[in-house]
């Protein structure tokens, strides 16, 4: 098997993708590899884009996507520094593991924002960072457990590295 040395996690920042995270930080820590946190803006249709132009005008709807890039580059990082919230992922499951000393702790940490087809941009993304594996969170279905979308059944397809999906934690019984 091909070493492992840089790992994609694409996340489209809800709570499914955190089982993902720990798995990808996890792997990450195994293999001493480069962690790539990948976010993408899906770009809306320029019909939408026009029409929300129009009524808040240029200067809001710039701001407006401002916003929009703070709070996902925020939620990616968590409210405590990005190094320190994987540096704690990672303690813990080197804690769990029974790693300790230097051979814990991941090569690199990169987090990349983009805005486009997220399919696209998590296949490009992925080549151009040289990545061996990409990592995705599955989401709860409403009626079959776990579920996969059109996004991660099209990465699938467009990938030419393996794709790990990880299911969300289990809803509470009775919930």
């Amino acid at each position: 098997m091909k070493p492992v040395s840089s790992i994609l996690f694409a996340t489209n920042l809800t709570e499914n993708c955190s089982p993902a995270f720990e798995f990808a930080a996890s792997l990450a820590t195994r293999y001493r590899a480069t962690l790539v946190l990948l976010h993408v803006l899906e770009k809306i249709p320029d019909y939408i884009e026009a029409y929300l132009k129009g009524m808040l005008g240029d200067e809001k709807w710039k701001a407006h996507i401002a916003a929009n890039e703070k709070t996902a580059l925020a939620s990616l990082t968590g409210k405590k520094s990005d190094n320190r919230l994987i540096r704690e992922a990672l303690e813990k499951f080197c804690a769990e593991a029974g790693i300790e000393g230097d051979a814990c702790g991941y090569h690199s940490l990169e987090i990349v924002l983009t805005d486009g087809d997220v399919v696209e941009d998590i296949v490009t993304q992925a080549k151009k960072h040289h990545c061996d594996l990409i990592v995705m969170g599955a989401h709860q279905g409403f009626i079959t457990g776990t579920s996969i979308g059109p996004t991660i059944k099209n990465v699938l397809r467009g990938a030419k590295i393996p794709v790990l999906v990880v299911p969300p934690k289990p809803a509470p019984k009775g919930a």
